[in-house]
């Protein structure tokens, strides 16, 4: 059956079509009996209520927005869990978007946020974004937005990450501590904040021990069809420890490493993972867990408060992360 409008129910059942949509959101001034009739002819007449009108009169979209560079099985449907866990409850819905590591898809992506009026947006960056420019109209619209994950760091929108710079100090002092002498740090985009950071923790870490550091003790893999080729090459080098940033190269670097028999008596292994993946490896990988739930959890609960005070003063969330050990290091 094709739906009908609110004037065609209104018709039906000889109502106001005003009396129609205040039955229809409960309104207290309309009886239960003349909801119960509406309701009972909406279903019955197939009747969809225009969404984008209500919220234009509203001037809101009860909509939130999540901007994704990509969705993967790593660590994506955590965080979106750990967002809704707290939107559910909230009368706010949302929206999911890929901008397939594309700035101009970013970027487009956006204006339709502007043009959908969502009350607020969650962003985790492209690896081609190198600056929020794009973000202003964002902003002038008065539209709230919190950076998640993948961010650059300024004063003009909230962040919500783990301490990349810590996290990856405290993984690869672990591996100096179980007396790893010569370490790699597997990392992602060279560009992305989120890559830098880490590079810093790990380049630390290795400093402040005494080890040696240089442009060996790192790869970074923009493409991951060319992880196997970048890590024979850096393998040839006699690591006997091995530090990887996420979870999506972990899983590659894994297969990679099983195949040609580092693991687990000639390599040991810690990397930043949302926890799944290690537990599904054998042997298990020792890790510092980096929770995507606490993660978007967080980003919610601030994101409201933003949508709720918009004067609110610009902060910066670090999400605590924890060391996993399975004992599979050993000496």
């Amino acid at each position: 059956m094709n739906s009908i409008d609110i004037k065609q129910l209104a018709k039906i059942l000889s109502l106001n079509p005003s009396t129609i949509s205040r039955a229809l959101s409960d309104h207290p001034d309309i009886s239960v009996k003349t909801k119960e009739r509406v309701k009972q002819a909406a279903e019955e007449f197939n009747y969809i209520p225009n969404l984008h009108a209500k919220y234009f009169r509203q001037k809101n979209s009860g909509l939130i927005a999540l901007i994704l560079p990509e969705f993967n099985m790593f660590f994506t449907h955590k965080m979106i869990d750990g967002i809704n866990s707290v939107l559910e409850n909230s009368g706010y819905s949302i929206i999911i978007f890929i901008s397939n590591n594309q700035l101009n898809k970013e970027i487009e992506i956006t204006r339709h946020c502007i043009s959908w009026h969502v009350d607020g947006v969650f962003l985790s960056l492209s690896e081609q974004t190198e600056n929020l420019d794009h973000l202003q109209p964002l902003k002038n619209a008065n539209i709230p937005v919190v950076l998640i994950d993948k961010v650059i760091f300024t004063d003009q929108f909230v962040t919500v990450t783990i301490d990349d710079v810590k996290t990856a100090l405290e993984a690869t002092k672990y591996l100096i501590n179980q007396n790893r002498k010569k370490i790699l740090g597997v990392f992602g985009n060279p560009k992305l904040e989120i890559s830098k950071s880490r590079m810093e923790g790990f380049k630390t870490a290795l400093l402040a021990a005494g080890h040696h550091y240089s442009e060996q003790n790192i790869v970074c893999i923009e493409n991951l069809q060319n992880m196997e080729i970048e890590l024979q090459k850096s393998l040839t080098h006699s690591y006997d420890g091995i530090f990887i940033m996420s979870d999506e190269l972990l899983i590659h670097a894994y297969h990679f490493m099983m195949k040609q028999s580092f693991l687990p008596d000639n390599i040991s292994m810690i990397a930043i993972s949302d926890g799944v993946i290690p537990h599904h490896l054998f042997p298990r990988v020792d890790h510092i867990l980096h929770s995507g739930f606490d993660l978007g959890k967080k980003a919610s609960e601030e994101l409201l408060s933003y949508i709720a005070h918009k004067d609110k003063e610009i902060s910066h969330f670090k999400i605590e992360t924890q060391i996993i050990v399975f004992n599979t290091v050993s000496d």
